[in-house]
């Protein structure tokens, strides 16, 4: 066992630094489910219903909710063209497939004050789904979010952003699990990354920043503080052979007059 000063030439040449490459930040797209469905889709409880298997063109049908519906059928199902039209004067005009409007993004779930409120279903033509709460036509409590690339959001929303407790899956299986503000890793929370890398600590506004830890594949160790991603004040840097760095670091790099290694 041993101590010596070392200088900062010494520790660049020995530190694996962070690559901001890979910290998986949320693609603008995946921040929130965007509402550009043509209208809204509610849910739809034919008051009667037809005996026949054979498409029926041009049948009107008054619906529990009020709605009118004009088109196709086959059997009790709404399938291929017609147009539903609501009390309150929206109306839906395509393609209807199973039941349901087909072409477009659709809504399937509970309705308050003509307004997407409780449990309920988003689903968009480009592939995008939420399935959970709802207060006012936004997220709202708990609920997933899936994107199309494979990515998953499961965890809790405020006003339609993530807020609260929720893990992210990256669809390259990076994941984190902790809390949210805004849309953005705030507070508590650990992140894996592909590659085995593991940090667990404190975050600010997507950024890894205070007190925490991580870990590499090759066996590197830090803990300290951290400031956008980077370790930056006191810390202590362990390698895979049981050499040991104490200290202070500025952006990544050996900093300030109290320098310690141990040697194993």
């Amino acid at each position: 066992m041993g101590a010596q000063c070392c200088n900062n030439q010494q520790y660049q040449e020995d530190v694996e630094p962070c690559d901001d490459t890979e910290l998986n930040r949320l693609d603008a797209r995946q921040i929130n489910i965007k509402y550009n469905y043509k209208k809204k889709q509610k849910e739809m409880n034919s008051s009667q219903t037809t005996k026949t298997q054979e498409r029926t063109k041009q049948l009107t049908v008054t619906l529990k909710s009020g709605a009118e519906y004009l088109g196709d059928w086959v059997g009790n199902k709404r399938e291929g063209y017609g147009i539903l039209k609501w009390p309150d004067g929206s109306e839906y005009e395509g393609e209807w497939k199973n039941n349901r409007a087909h072409g477009q993004d659709y809504y399937e779930g509970q309705w308050e004050n003509d307004k997407q409120n409780g449990r309920g279903i988003f689903q968009s033509i480009s592939g995008c789904k939420f399935e959970g709460q709802w207060k006012d036509d936004l997220q709202q409590g708990y609920g997933t979010e899936i994107w199309e690339d494979g990515s998953k959001y499961e965890g809790y929303f405020y006003e339609g952003i993530k807020q609260g407790q929720g893990t992210y899956i990256w669809n390259d299986g990076s994941t984190y699990t902790g809390f949210w503000i805004n849309n953005k890793r705030h507070g508590q929370g650990s992140q894996v990354w592909k590659n085995g890398k593991e940090y667990n600590g404190e975050w600010f506004e997507d950024f890894m920043c205070g007190q925490g830890q991580i870990k590499w594949p090759n066996g590197y160790c830090y803990v300290g503080l951290f400031n956008k991603d980077v370790p930056n004040g006191y810390g202590i840097l362990k390698w895979s052979n049981g050499k040991t760095y104490e200290g202070g670091f500025k952006q990544s790099k050996a900093n300030g007059k109290e320098q310690v290694w141990r040697m194993a």
